[in-house]
C-alpha cells in the first residue's frame, strides 16, 4: 500500500442485512489538492467541498461493487452552481474527480447520470433529478431511484465517511433510523463482519499519448483549425483537468501510423 492510497473496510452487519463502508478520506483529499496544485487548477472555496464528497462517495460506491466494474457519475448542481465529474475502476483501484464551474448552466433542479462498464457487458447509463442538497444526498437519491435500494453516508468524522447500503432482506426501519451518533457506536450495537479491504489512490491515468489519440480523429479533419500558426497545442483531460501539450508533429507521426496500421496485410 503507497503512501497516497487509502483503504476502504467493507462490513456485513449481521441481523440487519446492510453492508457498511468505511474510509479515512484524508490522503485522497490530499492527492486531490496536490494533483490540481501541480497543473494550476483553481476552483472557487464554495465548490471544493461539492469535489472532496462526490470523490469520498465514489470510493465507497466503487468498493461495494464487483471487483471488475467502472463507473463514472457527472452531477450538476444548481446551487452553488457547478458540474462534479468523478469516476472509479475497480480493475485498476483508481478514482478521479474534477470540478466545473465556468460552464455550468442555470438549473431548477440538479441532476445526476451515472456510467457503468462491467467486463464484457455493454455500458449501462441512469439519469435521476434531485432537489438543490449535499453531495451524499443526491447519492441517496440515486440509489433510491436507479438502484432501488436505499444507502445513507454518515462522518464518523470530518474526513471519515461511512456508507451503509442496504442488502436483500435488509432491515430497513433500522436503516432510515440510523443517526451519526449510532455510527459512532455501531459495532457496538450490530454484529459486523470484515467482508474485504480495498486500497484506492487518486489517478487518472491520462498522458500526451491518450490525449493523442483523442485528439488524432480531429487533426485529420481541421488540422489548421486545431493550431493554426502555433506548433503545438494544450489539450485538458476532461476527467481530471490536466493539461498535455501536443506538438502538430507528434499528431502527424500518429495519423500516419493509424493509416498503416489500418492498411489491409499484403502476403
Amino acid at each position: 500500500m503507497n503512501e497516497s492510497d487509502i483503504e476502504v473496510r467493507t462490513y456485513f452487519a449481521r441481523g440487519k442485512n446492510a453492508l457498511v463502508a468505511r474510509a479515512d478520506f484524508s490522503e485522497l483529499y490530499a492527492s486531490w489538492y496536490l494533483h490540481r496544485l501541480d497543473y494550476g487548477i483553481e476552483i472557487p472555496s464554495e465548490v471544493e467541498d461539492l469535489g472532496r464528497d462526490t470523490l469520498a462517495a465514489v470510493t465507497l460506491h466503487c468498493a461495494s461493487r464487483p471487483w471488475r466494474e467502472a463507473c463514472a457519475w457527472t452531477i450538476k448542481f444548481p446551487t452553488p452552481r457547478a458540474n462534479v465529474f468523478a469516476a472509479g475502476d475497480n480493475n485498476t483501484g483508481t478514482v478521479v474527480a474534477r470540478v466545473l464551474t465556468e460552464d455550468a448552466s442555470p438549473l431548477e433542479k440538479g441532476v445526476f447520470f451515472s456510467d457503468v462498464v462491467e467486463d464484457l457487458k455493454p455500458p449501462r447509463r441512469s439519469a435521476v433529478d434531485f432537489q438543490a442538497g449535499s453531495v451524499f444526498e443526491a447519492v441517496e437519491i440515486f440509489y433510491d431511484r436507479s438502484e432501488q435500494r436505499p444507502v445513507r453516508f454518515f462522518r464518523h468524522d470530518e474526513e471519515d465517511i461511512v456508507m451503509v447500503a442496504a442488502q436483500p432482506d435488509c432491515d430497513l426501519e433500522w436503516l432510515q433510523a440510523l443517526t451519526t451518533n449510532d455510527i459512532l457506536t455501531l459495532d457496538e450495537i450490530v454484529e459486523l463482519s470484515l467482508l474485504e479491504k480495498r486500497q484506492f489512490t487518486f489517478s487518472c491515468g491520462c498522458n500526451a499519448e491518450r490525449m493523442l489519440d483523442f485528439i488524432a480523429p480531429v487533426f485529420k479533419q481541421e488540422a489548421d483549425g486545431l493550431f493554426g500558426n502555433d506548433a503545438s497545442l494544450t489539450v485538458t483531460c476532461p476527467r481530471c483537468g490536466a493539461r498535455h501539450i501536443l506538438t502538430r508533429e507528434a499528431l502527424e507521426a500518429r495519423c500516419v501510423q493509424d493509416e498503416d496500421n489500418s492498411k489491409p496485410d499484403t502476403v
